[in-house]
């Protein structure tokens, strides 16, 4: 695969987890989530500034950032960015953030009581 290609697909399925993060906030723009997905749309936009065209399996977040990091694995080294491993680590971080945040944020199954 071609180092666009795969910059592509890391930003497509970054995307992709932006969507659930965003979706976990229930539409409220305080609501970390909502910062959470912003932040992974920002990242998805220094990898390639175009949205996503590819098709992506739904799968959960976790996976999406898993899939997003090993694109940007693949990259072969005479041909990725200079500045890769600085996304590469905003990449990572994020997957570490929304560990952090689905910790805290757990909330009780419906019907429980």
């Amino acid at each position: 695969m071609s180092a666009i290609t795969l910059l592509e697909r890391a930003a497509a399925e970054l995307h992709c987890a932006a969507d659930q993060a965003e979706a976990r906030a229930e539409g409220n723009p305080l609501d970390p989530w909502a910062a959470t997905a912003g932040t992974i749309r920002l990242v998805a936009a220094g990898l390639h500034p175009m949205p996503a065209s590819l098709p992506i399996q739904a799968t959960t977040l976790h996976e999406h950032l898993t899939a997003a990091l090993a694109a940007l694995d693949e990259l072969p080294a005479s041909e990725a960015p200079d500045d890769l491993p600085f996304w590469r680590a905003h990449v990572h971080d994020l997957s570490a953030n929304v560990d952090t945040l689905e910790s805290v944020t757990e909330r009780p199954p419906t019907g429980a009581g």
